[in-house]
Protein backbone atom coordinates (compact mmCIF):
# COMPACT_ATOMS: atom_id res chain seq x y z
CA UNK A 1 0.00 0.00 0.00
CA UNK A 2 1.18 4.02 -0.60
CA UNK A 3 1.95 5.37 2.63
CA UNK A 4 1.26 9.03 3.36
CA UNK A 5 4.29 11.80 3.10
CA UNK A 6 6.74 11.99 5.78
CA UNK A 7 8.31 14.86 7.28
CA UNK A 8 6.70 14.35 10.57
CA UNK A 9 8.03 12.92 13.68
CA UNK A 10 5.35 10.08 15.18
CA UNK A 11 5.41 11.02 18.72
CA UNK A 12 4.83 7.77 20.62
CA UNK A 13 4.03 7.80 23.99
CA UNK A 14 4.52 4.21 26.01
CA UNK A 15 2.52 0.66 25.90
CA UNK A 16 0.72 -0.43 29.19
CA UNK A 17 1.02 -4.26 30.14
CA UNK A 18 -0.65 -4.07 33.51
CA UNK A 19 -3.71 -5.08 35.36
CA UNK A 20 -5.32 -1.75 35.84
CA UNK A 21 -7.24 -0.45 33.20
CA UNK A 22 -5.40 1.88 30.37
CA UNK A 23 -6.62 5.03 29.58
CA UNK A 24 -7.25 5.52 25.95
CA UNK A 25 -5.31 8.49 25.51
CA UNK A 26 -2.36 6.50 26.71
CA UNK A 27 -3.13 3.09 24.85
CA UNK A 28 -1.34 3.32 21.71
CA UNK A 29 1.98 3.84 22.58
CA UNK A 30 4.97 2.04 22.89
CA UNK A 31 7.68 2.33 25.81
CA UNK A 32 10.19 4.39 24.62
CA UNK A 33 8.50 7.43 23.84
CA UNK A 34 6.80 9.50 26.11
CA UNK A 35 3.35 9.09 26.72
CA UNK A 36 2.38 12.45 27.69
CA UNK A 37 3.85 15.82 28.32
CA UNK A 38 2.91 18.43 31.00
CA UNK A 39 1.10 20.84 29.00
CA UNK A 40 0.38 23.30 32.13
CA UNK A 41 2.80 26.06 31.94
CA UNK A 42 3.56 26.79 35.39
CA UNK A 43 4.83 22.51 35.35
CA UNK A 44 8.09 23.61 34.35
CA UNK A 45 10.40 21.31 35.75
CA UNK A 46 9.02 18.29 37.59
CA UNK A 47 11.23 16.30 40.26
CA UNK A 48 8.72 14.72 41.70
CA UNK A 49 5.51 11.94 40.95
CA UNK A 50 3.33 9.94 42.99
CA UNK A 51 0.30 7.71 42.00
CA UNK A 52 -2.95 8.45 44.16
CA UNK A 53 -4.05 5.32 45.85
CA UNK A 54 -7.37 6.91 46.77
CA UNK A 55 -8.00 8.97 43.44
CA UNK A 56 -8.19 7.28 39.89
CA UNK A 57 -6.13 8.47 37.35
CA UNK A 58 -4.89 11.35 39.41
CA UNK A 59 -0.60 11.74 39.39
CA UNK A 60 0.41 14.16 41.92
CA UNK A 61 4.06 16.17 40.56
CA UNK A 62 5.78 19.18 41.55
CA UNK A 63 8.57 21.89 40.41
CA UNK A 64 11.89 22.12 41.89
CA UNK A 65 14.10 24.99 43.35
CA UNK A 66 12.79 28.70 42.89
CA UNK A 67 9.03 27.95 41.94
CA UNK A 68 6.30 28.35 44.03
CA UNK A 69 5.05 25.83 46.82
CA UNK A 70 2.21 24.17 44.93
CA UNK A 71 1.39 20.79 44.30
CA UNK A 72 -0.20 19.77 40.66
CA UNK A 73 -2.25 17.11 40.11
CA UNK A 74 -2.45 15.41 36.54
CA UNK A 75 -3.83 12.70 34.07
CA UNK A 76 -1.38 10.37 33.12
CA UNK A 77 -1.21 12.07 29.59
CA UNK A 78 0.23 15.23 31.12
CA UNK A 79 -3.15 17.16 31.32
CA UNK A 80 -3.68 18.94 33.95
CA UNK A 81 -6.40 18.11 36.48
CA UNK A 82 -6.08 21.22 39.57
CA UNK A 83 -3.17 23.07 41.26
CA UNK A 84 -3.07 23.17 44.92
CA UNK A 85 -1.42 25.78 46.52
CA UNK A 86 0.94 24.43 49.69
CA UNK A 87 0.33 26.75 52.88
CA UNK A 88 2.49 26.50 55.45
CA UNK A 89 5.79 25.92 53.22
CA UNK A 90 7.88 27.31 50.86
CA UNK A 91 9.50 25.81 48.01
CA UNK A 92 13.60 26.55 47.87
CA UNK A 93 14.59 23.47 46.69
CA UNK A 94 11.71 20.98 46.23
CA UNK A 95 13.22 17.60 44.73
CA UNK A 96 10.53 14.57 45.81
CA UNK A 97 7.48 14.11 46.55
CA UNK A 98 6.49 10.50 48.48
CA UNK A 99 2.93 9.09 49.50
CA UNK A 100 2.15 6.69 52.14
CA UNK A 101 -0.47 4.17 52.83
CA UNK A 102 -2.48 7.36 54.71
CA UNK A 103 -2.91 8.93 51.73
CA UNK A 104 -0.57 11.77 53.35
CA UNK A 105 1.93 13.44 50.96
CA UNK A 106 5.39 14.17 51.89
CA UNK A 107 7.05 17.37 50.28
CA UNK A 108 11.22 16.57 49.59
CA UNK A 109 12.81 19.85 50.14
CA UNK A 110 16.22 17.84 50.23
CA UNK A 111 17.69 19.71 47.09
CA UNK A 112 21.20 20.59 48.55
CA UNK A 113 22.92 21.37 45.78
CA UNK A 114 26.05 23.35 47.10
CA UNK A 115 26.34 20.80 50.70
CA UNK A 116 26.00 23.51 52.80
CA UNK A 117 22.09 23.83 53.49
CA UNK A 118 21.43 23.49 57.33
CA UNK A 119 17.63 23.80 56.89
CA UNK A 120 16.94 20.62 55.07
CA UNK A 121 13.27 19.04 55.95
CA UNK A 122 10.23 17.20 54.60
CA UNK A 123 6.84 18.30 54.78
CA UNK A 124 3.61 16.75 55.23
CA UNK A 125 -0.05 17.54 53.99
CA UNK A 126 -2.99 15.19 53.62
CA UNK A 127 -3.68 14.68 49.89
CA UNK A 128 -6.28 16.86 48.79
CA UNK A 129 -9.00 16.14 46.44
CA UNK A 130 -8.58 17.48 43.30
CA UNK A 131 -11.75 17.63 41.40
CA UNK A 132 -12.96 19.76 44.72
CA UNK A 133 -10.01 21.41 46.77
CA UNK A 134 -7.24 24.13 45.66
CA UNK A 135 -5.28 24.30 48.87
CA UNK A 136 -3.61 22.53 51.17
CA UNK A 137 -2.02 22.87 54.43
CA UNK A 138 1.15 20.95 56.39
CA UNK A 139 0.24 19.55 58.94
CA UNK A 140 3.61 18.28 60.11
CA UNK A 141 7.52 19.24 59.01
CA UNK A 142 10.17 16.97 59.82
CA UNK A 143 13.68 19.08 59.82
CA UNK A 144 16.90 16.64 59.46
CA UNK A 145 20.96 16.87 58.71
CA UNK A 146 22.82 13.78 57.72
CA UNK A 147 25.03 12.01 60.19
CA UNK A 148 28.09 12.36 58.66
CA UNK A 149 28.88 14.61 55.50
CA UNK A 150 26.07 17.08 54.25
CA UNK A 151 24.99 15.47 50.65
CA UNK A 152 22.84 16.19 48.08
CA UNK A 153 19.81 14.64 47.31
CA UNK A 154 16.66 14.23 45.15
CA UNK A 155 15.03 10.85 45.80
CA UNK A 156 12.36 10.35 48.83
CA UNK A 157 9.99 7.46 49.66
CA UNK A 158 7.95 6.60 52.48
CA UNK A 159 7.92 3.10 53.90
CA UNK A 160 5.32 2.00 56.78
CA UNK A 161 5.39 5.46 57.35
CA UNK A 162 8.76 6.67 57.91
CA UNK A 163 10.55 8.61 55.30
CA UNK A 164 13.25 7.40 53.36
CA UNK A 165 16.24 9.87 51.56
CA UNK A 166 18.26 8.83 48.34
CA UNK A 167 21.95 10.60 48.16
CA UNK A 168 22.65 12.29 44.92
CA UNK A 169 26.40 11.51 44.40
CA UNK A 170 28.57 10.86 41.11
CA UNK A 171 30.04 7.54 42.66
CA UNK A 172 27.42 6.33 44.53
CA UNK A 173 23.84 6.30 45.80
CA UNK A 174 23.19 6.43 50.01
CA UNK A 175 19.98 5.22 51.40
CA UNK A 176 19.23 7.18 54.66
CA UNK A 177 15.89 6.80 56.94
CA UNK A 178 14.08 9.00 60.06
CA UNK A 179 15.01 6.96 62.86
CA UNK A 180 11.65 8.50 64.39
CA UNK A 181 9.16 11.21 63.39
CA UNK A 182 9.26 14.24 66.05
CA UNK A 183 7.89 17.09 64.23
CA UNK A 184 9.96 20.45 64.45
CA UNK A 185 12.57 18.51 66.04
CA UNK A 186 15.98 17.95 63.82
CA UNK A 187 16.96 14.56 63.37
CA UNK A 188 20.05 12.96 62.62
CA UNK A 189 19.39 10.64 59.60
CA UNK A 190 20.27 6.78 59.74
CA UNK A 191 22.47 5.32 57.28
CA UNK A 192 20.99 2.58 55.79
CA UNK A 193 23.23 1.24 53.29
CA UNK A 194 24.74 2.15 49.77
CA UNK A 195 23.09 0.65 46.81
CA UNK A 196 24.23 -1.66 44.49
CA UNK A 197 24.58 -0.45 41.16
CA UNK A 198 22.76 2.77 41.31
CA UNK A 199 24.74 6.13 41.37
CA UNK A 200 23.65 9.51 40.84
CA UNK A 201 20.09 9.37 41.49
CA UNK A 202 17.45 11.69 40.65
CA UNK A 203 14.46 9.81 41.78
CA UNK A 204 13.10 6.98 43.49
CA UNK A 205 10.33 5.58 44.26
CA UNK A 206 8.35 2.29 46.07
CA UNK A 207 5.77 -0.02 45.28
CA UNK A 208 2.49 0.17 47.12
CA UNK A 209 3.01 -3.49 48.15
CA UNK A 210 6.86 -2.38 49.48
CA UNK A 211 8.85 -5.56 47.62
CA UNK A 212 9.93 -3.17 44.91
CA UNK A 213 12.42 -0.34 45.00
CA UNK A 214 12.92 1.77 41.75
CA UNK A 215 15.54 4.55 41.11
CA UNK A 216 16.10 6.87 38.46
CA UNK A 217 18.81 8.80 36.97
CA UNK A 218 19.15 11.13 34.01
CA UNK A 219 20.64 7.89 31.67
CA UNK A 220 19.46 4.55 33.59
CA UNK A 221 16.71 3.08 35.66
CA UNK A 222 17.37 0.31 38.80
CA UNK A 223 14.46 -1.86 40.19
CA UNK A 224 15.71 -4.15 43.39
CA UNK A 225 13.02 -6.16 44.53
CA UNK A 226 12.77 -7.89 48.20
CA UNK A 227 10.89 -6.84 51.14
CA UNK A 228 10.60 -3.53 52.79
CA UNK A 229 11.40 -4.70 55.96
CA UNK A 230 14.43 -5.25 54.84
CA UNK A 231 15.39 -2.01 52.79
CA UNK A 232 19.20 -2.80 53.38
CA UNK A 233 19.22 -5.93 51.69
CA UNK A 234 17.35 -5.36 48.73
CA UNK A 235 19.24 -2.41 47.76
CA UNK A 236 22.41 -4.63 48.00
CA UNK A 237 20.14 -7.21 46.19
CA UNK A 238 20.73 -7.39 42.03
CA UNK A 239 18.94 -5.34 40.39
CA UNK A 240 17.06 -5.18 36.89
CA UNK A 241 18.66 -2.73 34.98
CA UNK A 242 18.50 -0.64 32.14
CA UNK A 243 19.82 2.63 30.12
CA UNK A 244 17.78 5.00 28.76
CA UNK A 245 18.00 8.32 27.15
CA UNK A 246 14.55 10.36 29.08
CA UNK A 247 16.94 12.43 30.97
CA UNK A 248 15.15 11.22 34.14
CA UNK A 249 14.18 13.29 36.95
CA UNK A 250 11.57 11.27 38.97
CA UNK A 251 10.08 7.70 39.20
CA UNK A 252 7.06 6.47 40.47
CA UNK A 253 5.01 2.73 40.49
CA UNK A 254 1.46 2.47 39.26
CA UNK A 255 0.68 -1.20 39.95
CA UNK A 256 4.42 -2.32 39.22
CA UNK A 257 4.53 -0.81 36.40
CA UNK A 258 6.50 2.55 36.31
CA UNK A 259 6.19 6.17 35.39
CA UNK A 260 8.78 8.80 34.81
CA UNK A 261 9.20 12.31 34.49
CA UNK A 262 11.90 14.61 33.37
CA UNK A 263 12.40 18.25 33.31
CA UNK A 264 11.53 18.91 29.70
CA UNK A 265 7.82 18.00 30.95
CA UNK A 266 7.22 14.12 29.31
CA UNK A 267 6.05 11.64 30.88
CA UNK A 268 6.77 7.60 30.50
CA UNK A 269 5.49 4.54 31.13
CA UNK A 270 7.59 1.72 31.63
CA UNK A 271 5.47 -1.56 31.55
CA UNK A 272 6.83 -3.95 34.26
CA UNK A 273 7.71 -7.02 31.54
CA UNK A 274 9.95 -4.81 30.10
CA UNK A 275 12.37 -3.94 32.75
CA UNK A 276 12.00 -7.36 34.29
CA UNK A 277 13.14 -8.77 30.85
CA UNK A 278 15.83 -5.91 30.94
CA UNK A 279 14.92 -4.82 27.24
CA UNK A 280 16.89 -2.41 25.82
CA UNK A 281 15.11 1.18 25.02
CA UNK A 282 15.39 3.08 21.90
CA UNK A 283 16.33 6.46 21.84
CA UNK A 284 13.16 8.65 22.30
CA UNK A 285 14.08 10.85 19.38
CA UNK A 286 14.02 8.37 16.27
CA UNK A 287 11.50 9.81 13.64
CA UNK A 288 8.64 7.49 12.63
CA UNK A 289 8.28 5.50 9.42
CA UNK A 290 4.57 5.60 10.09
CA UNK A 291 4.42 8.43 7.44
CA UNK A 292 6.96 7.31 4.53
CA UNK A 293 5.87 7.60 1.06
CA UNK A 294 6.73 4.30 0.23
CA UNK A 295 7.66 2.99 -2.64
CA UNK A 296 7.92 -0.83 -3.00
CA UNK A 297 9.77 -3.00 -5.43
CA UNK A 298 8.52 -7.00 -4.81
CA UNK A 299 7.13 -6.32 -1.64
CA UNK A 300 3.47 -5.77 0.45
CA UNK A 301 3.87 -3.43 3.29
CA UNK A 302 1.44 -2.09 6.18
CA UNK A 303 0.95 -1.17 9.00
CA UNK A 304 0.52 -3.52 11.57
CA UNK A 305 0.09 -3.05 15.63
CA UNK A 306 2.38 -4.50 17.89
CA UNK A 307 -0.44 -6.13 19.85
CA UNK A 308 -1.34 -8.07 16.31
CA UNK A 309 1.72 -9.27 16.44
CA UNK A 310 1.92 -10.54 19.38
CA UNK A 311 3.32 -7.63 21.93
CA UNK A 312 1.57 -6.11 24.61
CA UNK A 313 2.63 -2.61 24.22
CA UNK A 314 0.66 0.03 22.35
CA UNK A 315 1.77 1.23 18.85
CA UNK A 316 2.74 -0.01 15.33
CA UNK A 317 5.33 -1.10 13.12
CA UNK A 318 5.54 -0.94 9.18
CA UNK A 319 5.58 -4.59 8.01
CA UNK A 320 7.01 -5.73 4.37
CA UNK A 321 6.93 -9.34 2.94
CA UNK A 322 8.50 -10.33 0.17
CA UNK A 323 6.17 -11.41 -2.78
CA UNK A 324 8.39 -13.65 -4.20
CA UNK A 325 10.73 -15.12 -1.65
CA UNK A 326 13.60 -16.22 -4.14
CA UNK A 327 13.73 -12.96 -5.02
CA UNK A 328 14.93 -9.78 -2.76
CA UNK A 329 12.26 -7.31 -2.02
CA UNK A 330 13.03 -3.41 -1.21
CA UNK A 331 10.93 -0.60 0.65
CA UNK A 332 11.95 2.47 -0.10
CA UNK A 333 11.66 6.07 1.77
CA UNK A 334 13.24 9.49 1.95
CA UNK A 335 15.79 10.42 4.49
CA UNK A 336 15.82 14.47 5.24
CA UNK A 337 19.07 15.85 6.35
CA UNK A 338 20.08 19.79 7.31
CA UNK A 339 23.60 19.29 5.95
CA UNK A 340 25.95 17.16 3.68
CA UNK A 341 27.89 15.04 6.38
CA UNK A 342 28.89 11.38 6.88
CA UNK A 343 26.09 9.88 9.02
CA UNK A 344 25.15 7.00 11.21
CA UNK A 345 21.75 5.39 9.79
CA UNK A 346 19.82 3.46 12.54
CA UNK A 347 16.24 1.71 13.03
CA UNK A 348 14.17 0.29 15.06
CA UNK A 349 13.47 -3.29 14.25
CA UNK A 350 10.91 -5.90 15.35
CA UNK A 351 12.98 -9.42 15.79
CA UNK A 352 10.83 -12.98 16.26
CA UNK A 353 10.50 -16.22 14.68
CA UNK A 354 9.24 -15.47 11.07
CA UNK A 355 11.35 -11.88 10.60
CA UNK A 356 13.90 -12.43 7.85
CA UNK A 357 17.49 -10.58 7.47
CA UNK A 358 17.53 -7.24 5.70
CA UNK A 359 20.35 -4.90 4.37
CA UNK A 360 20.23 -0.93 4.12
CA UNK A 361 20.89 0.89 0.73
CA UNK A 362 21.20 4.52 0.39
CA UNK A 363 21.57 6.40 -3.22
CA UNK A 364 25.45 7.18 -2.12
CA UNK A 365 25.89 3.27 -2.01
CA UNK A 366 24.89 0.09 -0.10
CA UNK A 367 25.54 -0.18 4.06
CA UNK A 368 27.49 -3.73 4.35
CA UNK A 369 25.55 -4.93 7.37
CA UNK A 370 22.93 -7.35 7.43
CA UNK A 371 21.25 -7.57 10.09
CA UNK A 372 19.45 -10.86 11.12
CA UNK A 373 15.99 -10.17 12.77
CA UNK A 374 15.31 -13.82 13.95
CA UNK A 375 14.50 -14.24 17.61
CA UNK A 376 12.37 -17.49 18.92
CA UNK A 377 9.95 -15.17 20.40
CA UNK A 378 8.82 -11.56 18.93
CA UNK A 379 10.78 -8.56 20.57
CA UNK A 380 9.76 -4.97 19.28
CA UNK A 381 12.16 -2.01 19.65
CA UNK A 382 15.52 -3.31 18.70
CA UNK A 383 17.51 -0.29 17.79
CA UNK A 384 20.23 -1.49 14.74
CA UNK A 385 22.98 0.34 13.57
CA UNK A 386 23.78 -0.49 10.10
CA UNK A 387 26.81 1.90 9.64
CA UNK A 388 28.14 4.87 7.96
CA UNK A 389 27.86 6.80 4.68
CA UNK A 390 28.08 10.00 3.55
CA UNK A 391 24.39 11.97 3.08
CA UNK A 392 23.77 14.96 0.72
CA UNK A 393 21.43 17.91 2.29
CA UNK A 394 17.77 17.39 1.96
CA UNK A 395 16.00 14.46 1.10
CA UNK A 396 18.24 11.45 0.15
CA UNK A 397 16.49 7.70 -0.97
CA UNK A 398 17.36 4.88 1.71
CA UNK A 399 15.99 1.13 1.21
CA UNK A 400 15.23 -1.23 3.04
CA UNK A 401 15.88 -4.81 1.33
CA UNK A 402 15.10 -8.14 2.39
CA UNK A 403 18.10 -10.63 1.77
CA UNK A 404 17.27 -13.38 2.99
CA UNK A 405 16.73 -15.50 6.24
CA UNK A 406 18.39 -17.77 8.94
CA UNK A 407 17.61 -21.43 8.50
CA UNK A 408 15.03 -21.58 11.95
CA UNK A 409 13.15 -18.51 10.55
CA UNK A 410 9.69 -19.20 9.20
CA UNK A 411 9.56 -16.24 7.00
CA UNK A 412 11.24 -13.53 5.58
CA UNK A 413 8.67 -10.60 7.33
CA UNK A 414 10.17 -7.37 8.44
CA UNK A 415 9.15 -5.09 10.85
CA UNK A 416 9.80 -1.43 10.60
CA UNK A 417 9.10 1.33 13.83
CA UNK A 418 11.75 3.89 13.05
CA UNK A 419 15.14 5.26 12.10
CA UNK A 420 17.44 7.74 13.67
CA UNK A 421 20.25 9.67 11.75
CA UNK A 422 22.88 10.94 13.35
CA UNK A 423 26.45 12.92 12.34
CA UNK A 424 28.73 10.38 12.40
CA UNK A 425 32.09 13.00 11.24
CA UNK A 426 34.57 12.34 14.52
CA UNK A 427 34.61 14.67 17.65
CA UNK A 428 37.38 16.52 18.47
CA UNK A 429 39.69 13.71 20.82
CA UNK A 430 41.98 15.98 22.71
CA UNK A 431 42.43 20.06 23.16
CA UNK A 432 44.21 22.38 25.37
CA UNK A 433 41.94 23.69 28.56
CA UNK A 434 42.46 26.77 30.28
CA UNK A 435 40.68 27.65 33.58
CA UNK A 436 38.67 28.29 35.70
CA UNK A 437 38.31 32.37 35.11
CA UNK A 438 35.29 33.56 37.24
CA UNK A 439 32.07 33.49 34.88
CA UNK A 440 31.33 37.36 34.81
CA UNK A 441 34.96 37.95 33.01
CA UNK A 442 35.22 38.37 29.57
CA UNK A 443 38.49 36.29 29.57
CA UNK A 444 39.01 36.29 25.88
CA UNK A 445 38.77 40.12 25.68
CA UNK A 446 41.33 40.98 28.74
CA UNK A 447 43.69 38.42 28.24
CA UNK A 448 43.67 35.68 25.29
CA UNK A 449 43.68 38.27 22.39
CA UNK A 450 42.14 36.36 19.88
CA UNK A 451 43.11 38.28 17.09
CA UNK A 452 46.21 36.72 16.74
CA UNK A 453 47.58 33.14 17.22
CA UNK A 454 47.64 31.87 21.00
CA UNK A 455 51.06 31.46 22.70
CA UNK A 456 50.65 28.64 24.44
CA UNK A 457 53.49 29.20 27.04
CA UNK A 458 51.67 32.74 28.13
CA UNK A 459 51.06 32.13 32.07
CA UNK A 460 47.44 33.57 33.26
CA UNK A 461 46.25 34.03 36.59
CA UNK A 462 42.53 31.57 37.97
CA UNK A 463 39.87 32.35 39.91
CA UNK A 464 41.65 30.99 42.88
CA UNK A 465 44.81 33.57 42.38
CA UNK A 466 46.66 30.37 40.97
CA UNK A 467 49.27 31.17 37.96
CA UNK A 468 47.95 28.39 35.46
CA UNK A 469 49.14 27.44 31.87
CA UNK A 470 46.97 25.66 28.73
CA UNK A 471 47.38 22.21 29.62
CA UNK A 472 46.62 18.88 27.61
CA UNK A 473 42.95 17.24 28.11
CA UNK A 474 41.07 14.53 26.75
CA UNK A 475 38.10 14.01 25.65
CA UNK A 476 35.68 11.07 27.26
CA UNK A 477 34.75 7.73 24.60
CA UNK A 478 31.98 9.69 23.76
CA UNK A 479 33.75 12.94 22.37
CA UNK A 480 32.78 14.71 26.02
CA UNK A 481 35.33 16.99 26.85
CA UNK A 482 34.56 16.77 31.05
CA UNK A 483 36.24 20.44 31.98
CA UNK A 484 34.73 19.71 35.66
CA UNK A 485 37.05 16.84 35.59
CA UNK A 486 40.09 18.87 33.79
CA UNK A 487 40.17 22.20 35.56
CA UNK A 488 38.03 21.15 38.72
CA UNK A 489 34.52 21.48 40.11
CA UNK A 490 33.20 24.40 40.72
CA UNK A 491 29.16 25.99 41.36
CA UNK A 492 30.02 28.93 38.75
CA UNK A 493 32.88 29.56 36.43
CA UNK A 494 34.46 29.35 32.94
CA UNK A 495 36.93 27.70 31.14
CA UNK A 496 38.48 27.60 27.67
CA UNK A 497 39.30 24.81 25.03
CA UNK A 498 41.38 24.97 22.38
CA UNK A 499 41.98 23.10 19.20
CA UNK A 500 43.06 23.40 15.13
CA UNK A 501 41.71 22.17 12.63
CA UNK A 502 43.17 21.52 9.54
CA UNK A 503 41.49 21.28 5.80
CA UNK A 504 43.48 20.76 2.79
CA UNK A 505 41.27 23.35 0.76
CA UNK A 506 39.27 26.34 1.77
CA UNK A 507 35.36 24.91 1.97
CA UNK A 508 32.33 25.71 4.04
CA UNK A 509 31.36 23.80 6.86
CA UNK A 510 29.37 23.31 9.62
CA UNK A 511 30.27 23.98 13.01
CA UNK A 512 28.21 21.34 15.71
CA UNK A 513 28.53 22.37 19.08
CA UNK A 514 27.01 20.76 22.59
CA UNK A 515 27.94 22.31 25.45
CA UNK A 516 27.19 22.00 29.45
CA UNK A 517 26.38 25.14 30.08
CA UNK A 518 26.73 28.69 27.76
CA UNK A 519 29.43 28.58 25.02
CA UNK A 520 30.66 31.00 22.50
CA UNK A 521 33.34 30.29 20.07
CA UNK A 522 35.85 31.87 17.87
CA UNK A 523 37.24 30.56 14.70
CA UNK A 524 40.65 32.56 13.55
CA UNK A 525 39.98 35.28 16.05
CA UNK A 526 36.30 36.16 14.79
CA UNK A 527 33.70 35.05 17.37
CA UNK A 528 31.17 33.39 15.09
CA UNK A 529 29.03 31.54 17.39
CA UNK A 530 27.37 32.74 21.49
CA UNK A 531 24.35 30.81 23.11
CA UNK A 532 23.93 31.31 26.96
CA UNK A 533 21.97 28.95 28.29
CA UNK A 534 21.78 26.48 31.34
CA UNK A 535 21.54 23.02 29.73
CA UNK A 536 23.42 19.72 29.87
CA UNK A 537 25.69 18.50 27.27
CA UNK A 538 23.74 17.44 24.26
CA UNK A 539 25.84 16.30 20.84
CA UNK A 540 25.62 18.79 18.06
CA UNK A 541 22.59 21.39 19.29
CA UNK A 542 23.57 24.21 18.22
CA UNK A 543 24.73 23.75 14.14
CA UNK A 544 26.78 26.93 12.98
CA UNK A 545 27.71 27.31 9.15
CA UNK A 546 31.34 28.90 8.98
CA UNK A 547 34.14 28.75 6.24
CA UNK A 548 37.26 26.86 7.48
CA UNK A 549 40.69 28.57 5.26
CA UNK A 550 42.65 26.35 3.87
CA UNK A 551 45.06 25.19 6.01
CA UNK A 552 45.30 25.11 9.70
CA UNK A 553 42.22 26.92 11.23
CA UNK A 554 42.31 27.80 15.03
CA UNK A 555 38.93 27.15 17.33
CA UNK A 556 38.51 28.65 20.83
CA UNK A 557 35.49 27.92 23.57
CA UNK A 558 34.55 29.36 26.07
CA UNK A 559 32.42 27.08 28.29
CA UNK A 560 30.64 28.65 30.96
CA UNK A 561 29.55 26.34 34.32
CA UNK A 562 26.30 26.87 35.91
CA UNK A 563 26.55 23.97 38.61
CA UNK A 564 26.87 19.96 37.95
CA UNK A 565 27.97 19.35 34.65
CA UNK A 566 30.68 21.23 32.65
CA UNK A 567 31.62 19.80 29.09
CA UNK A 568 31.88 20.49 25.66
CA UNK A 569 31.18 18.60 22.25
CA UNK A 570 32.37 19.48 19.33
CA UNK A 571 33.22 18.37 15.35
CA UNK A 572 32.88 20.00 11.99
CA UNK A 573 30.65 18.37 8.96
CA UNK A 574 33.14 16.45 7.01
CA UNK A 575 31.56 14.72 4.12
CA UNK A 576 34.80 14.08 2.49
CA UNK A 577 36.75 12.92 5.68
CA UNK A 578 39.30 15.17 5.58
CA UNK A 579 39.42 17.05 8.16
CA UNK A 580 42.07 16.96 11.09
CA UNK A 581 42.28 18.21 14.60
CA UNK A 582 45.27 18.72 16.44
CA UNK A 583 46.59 20.72 19.59
CA UNK A 584 48.75 23.03 17.33
CA UNK A 585 49.55 23.96 14.12
CA UNK A 586 51.94 21.02 12.11
CA UNK A 587 54.18 21.94 9.98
Amino acid sequence: MKLLPLLLIFLMGIGVYTAAAVPPDTADTPPWQPIGEYTHPPIRESSGIVTSQQFEGVYWTLNDSGNSPTLYATKLNGELIQEIAVRGSGNFDWEALGIDSQNRLWIGEIGNNSRLRQDLKVVVVAEPDPFTETEAEVIASYPYQYPNENVDAEGLFIAEGIPYIVSKERERAVLYRFPTLEPDTKQVLEHVGEFAGAKWVTGAGLSEDGTRLAACTYDALWVYQGTGDNLAQMIQGTPWSLPHNFSGEAVCFDGYDLVLTNEARDLYRLPQFWYERELALPPKDTQSIAFWEAREYNVEADMETYRAAGIDIGGSHLVAIPEDPQAAGHLYGPIEVPHKDVYEISAVLTRGPEYGQVQLTTENGRIERIYDCYANEVIAGTLVSFGTISLNAGANDIAFEIVGKAAEATGYKIGIDSYQVLHASPFVERYMVLGPFPKDIETINKLLSPESRLNLETTYTDMHSKTIQWREAATEANGLLDLGKNLGFEPTAAGYALVYVYTPKGTESVLLIGSDDGVAVWLNGTEIHRNDVNRPAIPDEDAVLCYLNAGWNEVLCKVSQEGWGWGLYLRFTDADEVLRYHLQPEE
